[in-house]
């Protein structure tokens, strides 16, 4: 592998939109990127990741509605608000076209906005995305008890009694070691730095997103995309199915440039620096040409 280059400097902005308040970072040159955010991912954990990026392309990451410094939908969140919504911001950013990047559950925001977006998409990269519930490496039971919980969950009085008990610090460690054991999260994600200070309106996405990712099936479609798809996932994903998530993919692109990883972990360790991303994922970005 080269050397690795400079990282990219990260200016960050707001800018205002029909349905919300948009918080993101915007660094390097090229030709415009945009990623869409995984699961409670707050800018500050994943600035490697948007670094890395900037080495090829203008990338733009932001929080989505109702998470971090972004103002939350003024009705229920949705994919298709979201999808909606990037639109609004690559109108505002005045670009026509664009690559367009999803990791991990932010996969199935990433194809729900390939369907709304269409041609002004030119190629979209996805790192071990999920982007089919028949990927999860969950059994019958788990699943069955994840649907069940997450139902529950949905209820406003819940979450505000979850809520409470995530921020209370007597029973701050028993929730995260719960949520840790239903959803298989791994050891190596700092759950504690993202559910410390989690606020209602990012719990109410996120039982949504669960919901997504337990239940969405795709429509079927006429023809195979015809945009680029550029593949980054481990063999040894411990969460989701490396053969199921290809072969959906395959389903769906024509074209598709994969890099297969061996790292035994979703997604790297703690929130990665540049140096780390560009250890796991040099090799993708060397060969992804902008």
């Amino acid at each position: 592998m080269n050397a690795i280059p400079s990282a990219p400097q990260i200016s960050d902005h707001f800018i205002d939109l029909p349905l919300t308040r948009l918080h993101y970072v915007k660094c390097g040159h090229g030709p415009p990127l945009i990623m869409v955010p995984a699961t409670i991912s707050h800018i500050e954990h994943w600035t490697g990741l948007a670094q890395f990026m900037g080495t090829k392309f203008t990338t733009y990451f932001f929080e989505l509605p109702g998470h971090g410094q972004s103002t939350p939908f003024p009705t229920n969140f949705s994919s298709e608000h979201v999808a909606t919504t990037i639109e609004d911001f690559i109108d505002a950013l005045g670009h026509s076209k664009i690559t367009l990047m999803g990791f991990s559950f932010g996969g199935i925001l990433a194809m729900k906005t390939l369907q709304h977006l269409g041609d002004r998409v030119e190629r979209i990269v996805l790192f071990s995305p999920n982007v089919s519930r028949h990927a999860l490496l969950f059994s019958p039971r788990r699943l069955w008890l994840l649907n069940k919980f997450n139902t529950f969950l949905n209820k406003p009085s819940i979450q505000e009694k979850f809520i409470s008990l995530l921020h209370n610090p007597k029973s701050e460690q028993l929730m995260i070691s719960f949520i840790k054991k239903i959803g298989r999260v791994e050891d190596n994600v700092p759950l504690k730095t993202s559910m410390h200070l989690l606020p209602a309106t990012t719990l109410d996405v996120l039982t949504y997103q669960i919901d997504e990712a337990l239940n969405l099936e795709y429509p079927s479609i006429p023809k195979p995309y015809s945009q680029p798809l550029h593949f980054a996932m481990s063999v040894n994903d411990p969460l989701l199915d490396f053969t199921t998530t290809y072969n959906f993919l395959d389903t769906y692109f024509s074209d598709i440039h994969s890099i297969n990883l061996t790292f035994p972990y979703h997604q790297p360790p703690g929130h990665p620096t540049y140096e780390e991303i560009y250890a796991y994922y040099g090799k993708f970005i060397e060969n992804l040409s902008a």
